[in-house]
């Protein structure tokens, strides 16, 4: 569980924060002694357009947007901000004012000062206004935390997505067991005695990872309303699934790898032809375990490898992958898996038999050991 706790931990902080720059005074002033404050915030929201409307609409102070603190650097700030327009619930132009504001110092101490003044002003609330906005804040804080974590999953667990959409029962159908009944703490066991054990233990070995389990319920909580709104074509799916198990246990266990078969061949489809017996390794009459690890010289050593070649097309393809120790490190993946891939890949999920999904499985399983 270490692992995987750690994993979501290290993403949900680079996403979401708390947001210590923003809280309610609790007492009472009368509006006529905030007066001079609603002037100054006046004047900010004439320098600065939106700002103002974004905190009285309850929005997260802009540091909290982009999950950064005072001290941090322009770059510091650029990168956050370049991440949250990837995954944020926030609107864009919230994401754009908050990057403008704080990447400038002069803009940053005066949205330092809007903050210290809009609070002031929100002393003449009522108790009412104050408790609206105060709810405000803390949905819109809560809808970027759910945004993050499903974002997590998105990236981490394709399979489970996979089957969902495929209208596949829950790891709770297939394991025979009401969800609901499941105390703090019990240890899953498969109570349905016809289900293949390789599955069923797969499926175990998540439910009885408290944090896998987490973000598996977090899922199916998330994504029950998609089953409400297109119940139709999640019934139709639904059929495949019935003594389908080993098709089942082969998108939870391979889907990721399909993934990146997927779209390596997607972005490299000149690469096709020499995942074989011709390499690009062989075109350049190297030997692949001879390649330094180090970086400069694995570049070095492809680099002389070119040096006397004549320079063809096919030549060229394999010196520019070569040297890119990117593109290479992606090429051997390929190379070490994409024999049991390419013939999985072209498996028809829906119509695929037991026998020959399960023997597609045994070569991905020798090879994943082998590597």
């Amino acid at each position: 569980m270490a692992e995987e706790k750690k994993a979501y931990d290290e993403w949900m902080q680079l996403y979401t924060c708390d947001d210590h720059h923003w809280k309610v005074p609790a007492r009472y002033m009368d509006r006529s002694r905030v007066g001079g404050q609603e002037k100054k915030l006046g004047k900010f929201d004439r320098l600065y357009p939106g700002c103002v409307d974004d905190l009285f609409e309850g929005l997260p102070t802009y540091y909290c947007v982009l999950c950064v603190s005072k001290n941090d650097s322009q770059g510091a700030i650029e990168k956050a901000y370049e991440r949250k327009k990837k995954c944020s619930v926030y609107p864009e132009e919230v994401l754009e004012r908050a990057y403008e504001m704080l990447s400038h110092n002069e803009k940053r101490l005066a949205y330092d000062e809007m903050i210290r003044v809009f609070m002031k002003v929100l002393l003449a609330f009522t108790a009412s206004e104050k408790r609206e906005i105060i709810e405000d804040h803390a949905d819109w804080l809560e809808r970027e935390k759910k945004s993050v974590t499903m974002e997590y999953i998105l990236e981490n667990r394709g399979a489970w997505l996979y089957l969902f959409n495929y209208g596949a029962p829950t790891f709770y159908e297939l394991l025979g067991v009401d969800k609901a009944e499941i105390e703090i703490g019990e240890v899953v066991e498969c109570k349905n005695k016809n289900r293949d054990i390789r599955l069923a233990e797969e499926i175990c070995k998540i439910i009885n990872n408290p944090q896998l389990r987490f973000e598996y319920d977090f899922m199916l909580g998330e994504l029950n309303e998609i089953v409400d709104d297109e119940l139709e074509r999640f019934r139709r799916r639904m059929g495949i699934w019935k003594g389908r198990d080993a098709a089942f246990l082969m998108v939870l266990k391979y889907h990721d790898y399909l993934n990146r078969y997927g779209k390596t061949m997607d972005e490299h489809l000149d690469w096709q032809e020499y995942t074989g017996n011709k390499t690009f390794c062989s075109v350049l009459n190297i030997d692949a375990g001879s390649i330094p690890a180090d970086k400069r010289e694995a570049e070095s050593f492809i680099r002389n490898a070119y040096r006397d070649k004549e320079r063809t097309e096919e030549v060229n393809l394999a010196y520019s992958v070569l040297k890119n120790s990117r593109l290479r490190e992606d090429y051997d993946w390929l190379l070490k898996h994409g024999k049991w891939l390419s013939k999985m890949h072209e498996l028809d999920i829906e119509e695929a038999g037991e026998a020959q999904i399960n023997a597609v499985m045994e070569m991905a399983d020798v090879a994943i050991r082998d590597v």
